[in-house]
């Protein structure tokens, strides 16, 4: 057979896709190759003159806008620049999309997913009752525990890992409860939910313990409306009777609600407080609408003394680089607080008008159709804007990517919706 520029595009394409369905829970340099081949391929498609199909790109602009405006007047562009969303972690809504509206399979990619979702899964179990880091496991060390330790699994953090386990838990959940699956499938889904719902408890994340709650709250609302206080209230049964079985998981779940010692919670409290007095009080007017992405953070490092002793009541200690050492430079630790540091009041306007645009056509769209799937779409998003709250969820590469993947399949069911096809 003869090879074209325009095969080897589409084939470099569809790889793309399936490689990122493999690495997505487990390696983002993995992320990065398949978005490299994924690029190769489209350039070899436009050399050749091949049409792509591009999803609806406008929703993007709420956000990605107020950030190009900001980068322009920031006084060190390289930096901002890389503060921004405009770069390749936004290319697989684009190769999923196209590779599913030329007829690539959906279920073979949930297929993969699952694989690539369970062995993320396995990991983060394993870690907790081993208290071994999976990435330095050694047998001769090998010992099971029943007290579980917080375990991040492949990934390289709690918070990335956790975001990611949650937007495939809610994608397979959604595949999982849909009707109209074949056995086989609806099996793989199921065992694969189970493994990623046990794995968001072992991680320990509060926050997204939190957007779970609030996702199931939406779904089982849109879904059984009157009888949704029945649902509620077995899921959150079942969640607690998990938790409260093992001390560390019960301590987790108590301290989300501890402003006073808890050491996490108290950090956050004094990086937004002073986030606050530095916007409040040092940023300019065009600063304020149009953000600082460089500068912000410095400027709310000169309240972090202030804050700690108006938060905790008492002096900070005299350690040098207070700031770095012990707040992160003040990282947000908020999505939304970040947007407003980084591209000011227009940025924070522009990602909550996208995540709410997202939840709105889902909505419409199970409001339409019936489709439990796009319920579990919006109440995916409500959950993850939820858990923003404390996290910068958005902005973390691992998350973006696993988000955007998910959104250029939730875009395809969309259009097929549109356009009167089966979904």
């Amino acid at each position: 057979m003869k090879l074209t520029f325009p095969k080897i595009g589409s084939v470099l394409l569809s790889l793309s896709v399936y490689l990122l369905t493999l690495t997505i829970p487990v390696s983002i340099a993995g992320d990065n190759i398949a978005i490299g081949i994924g690029v190769l391929g489209v350039i070899l498609l436009f050399l050749s003159n091949e049409r792509m199909d591009f999803p609806n790109l406008k929703p993007l602009a709420f956000f990605l806008v107020p950030e190009g405006i900001s980068v322009l007047f920031a006084k060190n562009v390289k930096k901002a620049w890389k503060q921004t969303s405009l770069n390749h972690h936004l290319l697989p809504l684009i190769f999923v999309y196209d590779r599913l509206k030329k007829g690539l399979s959906l279920e073979r990619i949930l297929k993969f997913l699952s694989f690539s979702s369970i062995v993320l899964s396995s990991s983060v179990i394993v870690e907790a009752f081993t208290h071994q880091n999976v990435k330095h496991f050694k047998f001769s060390r090998f010992h099971l525990f029943f007290e579980p330790v917080r375990g991040k699994g492949i990934l390289n953090h709690q918070l990335t890992t956790a975001g990611v386990l949650y937007l495939l838990f809610l994608l397979f959940a959604g595949f999982f409860i849909r009707q109209n699956q074949d056995r086989q499938s609806k099996k793989i889904y199921g065992i694969t939910t189970c493994f990623l719902f046990l794995a968001i408890l072992l991680n320990q994340s509060r926050s997204y313990w939190i957007g779970m709650f609030v996702a199931f709250l939406l779904f089982f609302v849109l879904l059984y409306r009157k009888r949704a206080v029945f649902y509620i209230s077995g899921f959150l049964a079942f969640f607690l009777g998990f938790t409260l079985v093992f001390a560390p998981l019960r301590a987790r779940l108590e301290s989300i609600v501890n402003t006073k010692t808890n050491g996490s919670n108290t950090t956050r409290l004094i990086i937004w407080r002073s986030h606050y007095e530095a916007i409040k009080n040092d940023f300019s007017l065009k600063e304020k609408l149009f953000g600082s992405p460089v500068a912000g953070k410095d400027m709310c490092c000169k309240y972090i003394p202030e804050s700690y002793e108006k938060v905790l009541g008492k002096k900070p200690p005299k350690i040098e680089n207070l700031c770095d050492k012990q707040f992160y430079h003040c990282l947000s630790h908020n999505i939304y607080i970040k947007y407003l540091t980084d591209f000011g009041l227009l940025g924070l306007l522009g990602y909550v008008t996208f995540i709410l645009y997202l939840i709105l056509v889902n909505i419409r769209g199970f409001s339409l159709s019936g489709d439990s799937i796009f319920a579990t779409f919006a109440s995916m998003y409500t959950g993850f804007a939820t858990a923003g709250f404390f996290e910068n969820n958005f902005t973390d590469a691992e998350v973006k990517i696993c988000f955007i993947f998910i959104l250029g399949i939730n875009f395809y069911l969309l259009d097929k919706l549109r356009s009167g096809e089966r979904v």
